[in-house]
């Protein structure tokens, strides 16, 4: 069975310190895309638990979306740490709720209301210290995506907590900032920094940064960068003519990288895109897992991280996860027309392309280009791209770029 999970002795001196970090105080870790974020929550779960006792109805993960739940699970399962440690945290305060303030919940009509659950679960630890403290220790994943108010509940919760963010890959707009982490936290300044981009390949890194808007934060992520390029294959952008040919390239593409035993992960803007997408590869073909969360709480999920199926979730499900290859179809206008302008569409693509560990390829329509594509034509002008015309060049077997005169990637 495949896992997420890299053993402890791959880790990094530096992350091995965050590992084991003193739960003496509250933690926050701050670090970009690939510096094993997640790698660390892990161990730390495992290493926090085992070192202070800890039996598991005392300690929680929290995560962010149903999705990064189960693919954090496929690697705690690993480290003999059971399934129901990891939830979201609106999951933990529903079942708060329920216990402690009324069986009955509020709703909207799309079910729960979990903005009015949160505030009543809030307003009750705040009114009643014996139900503080309860847990132990609580880890939480992408921080940066939760809101403010959550991180006064969780720090009411547990005696410690360790939050894992960077402020990059803030794309839901209610998002806490940095400063509104540590100070809901009780923290003057960030205690942790995982400095390296260890995962991402220096092409992927460098393709990642186009997006990144603030020239400052680009600069010092481009200097984190340190993993060495295995292979010389730049990320390619097809312009396909009509979405018939862009679905016909994409299949293409997933099976030279099956052949290769990589992970696939496919990401798009839309949950309607989720579901079209993979029937038209399964029209050709290819077997895609859906990575969408259960239609009702409690129903088991149709896609497994154990298995090498390639899979597809949209930019704000795929947050956190990892894979070998990373297909980003669709960089055209209607697909991001319904997202704002306020640097999000960037944030949202960094995400995307940061997923990749070695290889990136993303896909347009001639004549529909989204106005991001400017930025991937700047990223080719600089040879961190390849840009290919469907119409111009034939469709290859071979997908390897190679470059006789590689020496750096930039």
């Amino acid at each position: 069975m495949a896992t997420c999970l890299l053993p402890l002795s791959d880790l990094t001196p530096d992350q091995i310190r965050a590992v084991e970090m003193n739960p003496d105080q509250n933690r926050v870790v701050f670090g970009v895309a690939g510096s094993g974020k997640t790698q660390v929550l892990m161990h730390r779960a495992f290493y926090l638990s085992r070192t202070y006792n800890v039996p598991p109805e005392k300690f929680r993960v929290f995560v962010f979306t149903n999705v990064i739940k189960e693919y954090i699970k496929s690697g705690i399962q690993f480290l003999g740490l059971p399934d129901e440690t990891v939830s979201t945290l609106d999951h933990w305060c529903r079942l708060f709720y329920e216990k402690q303030i009324s069986k009955r919940l509020p709703l909207t009509s799309r079910g729960p209301d979990y903005g009015k659950i949160r505030i009543s679960v809030l307003d009750l630890l705040k009114k009643r210290p014996d139900l503080q403290k309860t847990l132990d220790f609580v880890l939480v994943d992408e921080g940066q995506d939760l809101p403010p108010l959550a991180f006064e509940i969780i720090s009411l919760a547990a005696r410690h907590v360790t939050v894992f963010a960077d402020r990059m890959q803030q794309i839901f707009e209610d998002g806490a900032g940095e400063e509104q982490i540590l100070t809901r936290m009780g923290i003057r300044k960030e205690n942790a920094t995982l400095l390296g981009a260890y995962r991402n390949s220096p092409y992927v890194a460098q393709l990642a940064s186009y997006f990144i808007t603030d020239e400052i934060r680009r600069k010092q992520y481009l200097s984190q960068i340190g993993t060495r390029q295995l292979t010389m294959e730049r990320p390619l952008c097809f312009i396909s003519q009509n979405h018939n040919d862009e679905m016909a390239r994409m299949a293409e593409v997933i099976r030279q990288r099956q052949l290769r035993n990589e992970s696939v992960g496919i990401i798009v803007p839309t949950n309607r895109q989720v579901h079209g997408f993979a029937t038209a590869m399964q029209e050709r073909g290819i077997d895609i897992e859906k990575a969408v969360p259960p239609q009702r709480p409690g129903m088991p999920v149709d896609y497994n991280f154990g298995n090498n199926l390639p899979k597809i979730a949209t930019y704000h499900s795929a947050k956190g996860l990892t894979f070998d290859s990373v297909v980003l179809p669709k960089i055209t206008t209607d697909a991001f027309d319904h997202i704002g302008d306020n640097g999000l569409r960037e944030r949202m693509l960094f995400v995307g392309v940061a997923r990749a560990t070695q290889w990136v390829y993303l896909s347009t329509i001639k004549g529909k280009e989204s106005r991001e594509f400017s930025l991937l034509k700047d990223a080719a002008a600089n040879n961190h791209l390849t840009i290919q015309d469907g119409k111009a060049s034939p469709v290859q077997t071979k997908m390897t770029q190679q470059n006789d005169d590689y020496d750096a990637p930039f």
